[in-house]
């Protein structure tokens, strides 16, 4: 049987998500999720929940998103990483007082704990304060068409009972910001596993062969291949989870007041300041430099939203996407490895550098394949 695919029904219910079904517009990141403020102005970094029923509001959720191995290994995944992961958000934790943050995979918190004790003991102090959330639910951010039903229960059995033994919680969500294409049955799965929200953005056809739905004059007015913004994933059994299927790319941004109708394309770069600028890194330099379409009217799609499926509510990722790391010319060869190591469970395993030249080590032959 084929998913249904509906909008949230204008019967309200008791809210599902915490991110989900509240007024407002959410924005989620792929090293940063963020919720966002939509058309009344509300004082930022406040601990006192806002009428949400009178004041239109932006929840900025921080949240990091890491792919655990993809152009890197594991030793520099664990060294560089997962470490500034924590200590990064810790210097957050210490300069904002109202600042929490999200991170997801049971197995990259595994690793921070058999690496760095100390640091994930301190982790563990903000989590008890309610500032570092586990989530995610599984053990890491996994395919989910290849692996069977079993596998992806397995998945969040073991990620949530690693969160509940070592932080006394588990999470209601399931993040797949970059995994492409999700069979019929998922929503059914993470309904029965004890999920209640689910996000990605790589449903449309930029990234697969999409479904014929969205598209010019659908409902929402979604790209092809997308059939809501937020809405009610039903399985082939009935049973459905909350999903918000159209926040943009992670790696998105954000240059103007979301609370404003759009006017024109950004064509400038954001003003930063000398110092600001001196901080970036040349890929950021340039980033910032390309022209920009205009921002699209958040005010009017979570109004939309809220006409079609009875909840005013939206969902956007902002942030940096995960930076591909090219070989650099450096003066030593692939076979030579350097003598930086990060502890003994992968002995064998150092930060490989090499010339870009070597006709043995695959990174350079793909590179070279690519241009």
């Amino acid at each position: 049987m084929r998913p249904v695919l509906s909008p949230v029904p204008p019967r309200r219910k008791k809210p599902t998500h915490p991110c989900l079904c509240r007024s407002g517009l959410y924005a989620s990141v792929a090293g940063l999720l963020l919720p966002i403020a939509v058309s009344v102005p509300v004082r930022g970094q406040t601990m006192k929940a806002p009428d949400i029923k009178q004041t239109p509001t932006l929840y900025v959720v921080p949240y990091a998103h890491l792919d655990t191995q993809w152009r890197w290994e594991f030793p520099q995944t664990i060294s560089e990483y997962l470490l500034k992961t924590m200590r990064v958000n810790f210097d957050y934790f210490d300069k904002y007082p109202h600042y929490v943050f999200n991170w997801t995979g049971a197995n990259r918190y595994r690793l921070m704990k058999e690496y760095f004790p100390s640091d994930y003991a301190r982790m563990q102090q903000y989590a008890a304060q309610g500032r570092w959330f586990p989530a995610g639910s599984s053990i890491e951010e996994g395919d989910v068409n290849l692996p069977s039903a079993e596998g992806i229960f397995r998945q969040i059995l073991y990620g949530n009972e690693y969160f509940r033994r070592d932080f006394g919680k588990a999470s209601t969500e399931y993040m797949l910001p970059d995994c492409f294409g999700f069979p019929a049955s998922l929503p059914s799965i993470l309904a029965h596993a004890g999920v209640k929200g689910f996000s990605t953005q790589k449903l449309n056809s930029q990234w697969q062969p999409a479904p014929k739905i969205g598209g010019p004059g659908s409902p929402e007015q979604t790209p092809e291949g997308i059939p809501f913004n937020v809405g009610r994933w039903i399985g082939p059994d009935g049973a459905t989870v909350i999903a918000a299927l159209n926040p943009g790319g992670y790696g998105s941004n954000v240059y103007t007041d979301l609370s404003k109708t759009p006017t024109q394309a950004v064509t400038s770069a954001p003003q930063l300041t000398s110092e600001e600028r001196a901080r970036l890194t040349p890929a950021q330099q340039q980033a910032i430099t390309r022209p920009r379409a205009a921002e699209q009217n958040w005010v009017e799609r979570t109004d939309l939203n809220g006409k079609v499926t009875g909840v005013f509510a939206d969902y956007h990722y902002v942030g940096t996407a995960t930076l591909a790391v090219r070989h650099r010319s450096l003066p030593s060869s692939c076979s030579k490895l350097s003598s930086r190591r990060v502890r003994p469970r992968y002995p064998r395993l150092a930060r490989r550098v090499c010339d870009g030249r070597d006709t043995k080590c695959r990174a350079c032959r793909t590179n070279r394949a690519r241009g």
